[in-house]
């Protein structure tokens, strides 16, 4: 079973310190889950609308999964009880005498303006997601019942709901997406691998690898997150990218005149090494998203790396052998229908191979040009790599038409937002009198310094609101807590040495504005102090979900060099070649250089998942990089110089990776349709991305593999003179 996880441990870490504090400390004792619902009426404390109200609250409480309500209907009838002995909905006039003796700080929470009130469902903090979404259906079910008067509305909503929305929105994007990936990879394949026999037949052994790799999410408990979903698509590219290779070399030997059997081995010997090396390429750049310290980026990669040697093997050990099959069964000598071997052999190389081979060669004999103009753009773009903005709000990551955020959004703006640093508070006694006057202070105190705080909650500004000021004794604030409502003070204070100081913050404010404030409200609690034996934390929701800003910035970059340099290791392991491996590495470090580039131009933010966007175009361009290589050297090995083997190779091989990366574009271009702006954004970038790798693998890697191989060749001949005229002496 696959589990969907959109909550703040797919930003941090269960035993990072971040969310321990914020778990234990604030989720655990202050956050409980609460559905919200948001009334609105010409006037909320008209009595037929508080009557309203309260039927549904006392329909709602009857569900095993409520714990409480709160309303300012609750208020006016504990109000009512206490000045007439009788807990109901009184009349008008009784009502508005009523009001002006509830304290406001009650009165703000549950009823912002005239015209607005609020329903605060309380659930169990440990509820599961599937009693949770059977309680809001509930909940909007009951809505439907009650008899509001004409007027009036009722809409569930808050964090809870916006969560649940989200998952099912989640669920019905990656549908939308892997329906429209297979119809753009047919297209893709109709149009640029229609010159072999069974063009279509990647298709189902993508199939094959998606259902493998949906079972090994399931065995290794990787969970499906906003991050994870953008995987399938991407996985449909390089599935198909795997078996044209395969597909495409069992056709090019079959072309030469080998029998089924001799082209099969051949394909094996050559097209398996090859694309196998490209796989560990590409898999040590998806390695190096595990160094992050974000769940979802990890569990990205995860996916990733499962996904890409899954996709391999079925090409491997299920594609070939079914072409084996199936040309067995087919006339023999004969390809597309019966066209001549020869004439394959021309109609797939003449168009793109033709044109592959000059433009290889003639970036090959303009090194100078060529190689220092990529180099100039690539330093140019991770300059402006470094002032790409950061984007950590789930809120912004969502259909910003989501009708579950526009109904927060609206609540947030109503209420002033709902944005909060929590300071949580230990203390011998909650309730001693310095501490609450503290509290007071501190939190006056923050509102002024700092624009962004927009006000402050605690036990301290209810006591304060309640009496007028803070009561110099304790049993005098004893006496008032008592008098409030479990609900209200739970709120805000668990047991006897246990608080939470709120701190609200502006609605619309970027990731890194909300960072800035919190390393405020840190240095401010560092100077003005709590009283002695009292210590303070920092929390929250924010808190967590700013802390990754590291990750997607500094952190990022350490992705994308170490994704490099694992590369580079790894294609000295398996090439036992300086030369080769550097020639890999260089066309994508250039790569990497010109996307941040395209960031910066196109004013898109890094977020958990374009922060995968280096790994991902190293490992994805060094595959290319590699097919072409291989194929180079293959040509050299049988004699020819570098000039004529980069054009046989490209002539050969570069149709090849044309589809292959053709496909893969295809693949990624569903990502574009997500109702998801972080996997919209992703899905552009990407696309752009393997472009540039197609592009620096055609126009960059030649001039770079040439020269260098031609350089080599010449030094050793030299060396080799020497040695010959050392004899002769």
């Amino acid at each position: 079973m696959i589990e969907h996880k959109s909550g703040t441990d797919t930003f941090v870490k269960k035993d990072s310190e971040t969310y321990q504090n914020y778990d234990h400390l604030y989720k655990q004792n202050f956050g409980s889950e609460v559905i919200v619902v948001l009334v609105e009426s010409d006037k909320v404390l008209d009595a037929e609308v508080l009557r309203a109200i309260d039927n549904f609250e006392l329909i709602i409480q009857r569900d095993k999964d409520v714990e409480n309500t709160m309303s300012v209907a609750t208020l006016i009838k504990s109000a009512s009880y206490s000045a007439t002995g009788r807990s109901e909905i009184p009349g008008d006039v009784t009502i508005d005498a009523l009001r002006s003796y509830l304290p406001e700080a009650y009165v703000e929470q549950l009823m912002p303006d005239e015209q607005h009130a609020i329903i605060m469902i309380q659930m169990p903090g440990n509820i599961d997601e599937t009693n949770k979404k059977r309680l809001l259906a509930e909940v909007e079910r009951t809505l439907r019942v009650v008899d509001f008067p004409a007027g009036t509305t009722a809409t569930a909503t808050g964090e809870p709901a916006f969560v649940i929305a989200m998952s099912e929105e989640m669920s019905s994007s990656l549908t939308s997406m892997l329906a429209l990936a297979f119809i753009l990879m047919i297209f893709a394949l109709l149009m640029v691998f229609r010159h072999v026999r069974w063009c279509l037949l990647p298709i189902p052994v993508v199939v094959i690898g998606l259902i493998w790799t949906f079972g090994a999410m399931g065995f290794l408990s990787i969970p499906m997150t906003m991050a994870s979903m953008a995987v399938f698509p991407i996985l449909i590219g390089l599935g198909a990218d795997y078996a044209i290779q395969f597909h495409n070399r069992v056709e090019e030997e079959l072309a030469k005149g080998e029998c089924v059997e001799e082209a099969i081995i051949d394909t094996i010997k050559h097209t398996g090494p090859a694309v196998g090396t490209a796989v560990a390429a590409t898999s040590l750049g998806f390695i190096a998203l595990f160094i992050s310290p974000v769940p979802m980026i990890q569990d990205f990669g995860k996916m990733s790396l499962v996904g890409a040697i899954l996709c391999y093997l079925v090409s491997m050990f299920v594609l070939v052998p079914l072409l084996y099959i199936l040309d067995r069964r087919a006339v023999k000598k004969k390809c597309n229908g019966g066209d001549d071997p020869e004439k394959q052999k021309k109609e797939a190389g003449s168009s793109f191979g033709q044109f592959l081979s000059r433009t290889s060669l003639l970036t090959a004999r303009h090194p100078a040009v060529v190689i220092a103009l990529a180099a100039i753009l690539a330093v140019a773009g991770l300059y402006f790599d470094e002032h790409v903005g950061v984007q950590t709000d789930t809120k912004d990551f969502v259909p910003q038409d989501m009708e579950a955020l526009q109904d927060l959004n609206k609540l947030n703006r109503i209420m002033g937002g709902s944005d909060q640093i929590n300071v949580i508070i230990r203390a011998d006694d909650i309730l001693d009198p310095d501490l609450i006057q503290w509290m007071v202070d501190f939190g006056e105190l923050e509102e002024e310094r700092h624009s962004h705080i927009t006000g402050s909650s605690s036990i301290g500004s209810l006591i304060y609101s309640a009496y007028g000021s803070v009561p110099a004794d304790r049993d005098t604030i004893v006496s008032i807590t008592d008098g409030m409502s479990p609900i209200v003070t739970d709120r805000y204070i668990e047991g006897s040495n246990l608080g939470v100081l709120n701190l609200n913050l502006e609605s619309e404010l970027t990731s890194t504005q909300v960072a800035s404030t919190i390393y405020k409200v840190e240095n401010d609690l560092q100077w003005y102090a709590p009283p002695p034996g009292v210590t303070v934390t920092v929390t929250g929701s924010k808190v967590t979900s700013t802390s990754i800003i590291g990750a997607l910035t500094s952190g990022r970059t350490a992705m994308g060099y170490l994704g490099m340099a694992i590369i580079f290791i790894g294609m000295l392991v398996i090439y036992r070649d300086w030369m080769k491996s550097l020639a890999t590495i260089l066309p994508i470090v250039m790569v990497t250089g010109w996307l941040g580039g395209v960031m910066y131009l196109l004013d898109m933010k890094y977020n958990p998942l374009t922060a995968t966007l280096g790994a991902l175009a190293i490992g994805i361009g060094a595959e290319f990089t590699i097919l072409m290589l291989e194929r180079y050297f293959e040509e050299r090995e049988k004699g020819l110089e570098p000039f004529d083997a980069m054009e046989t190779a490209a002539s050969k091989v570069g149709p090849a990776i044309l589809a292959s990366g053709f496909t893969v574009i295809f693949g990624f271009s569903a990502l574009i349709i997500s109702s998801f702006p972080m996997i919209r954004d992703f899905g552009i970038v990407t696309v752009i991305a393997v472009a540039f790798s197609l592009f620096s693998t055609i126009v960059v890697l030649p001039p770079i593999m040439v020269n260098l191989d031609s350089w080599r060749s010449a030094r050793k001949t030299s060396e080799k003179h020497l040695e010959n005229n050392k004899v002769s002496i």
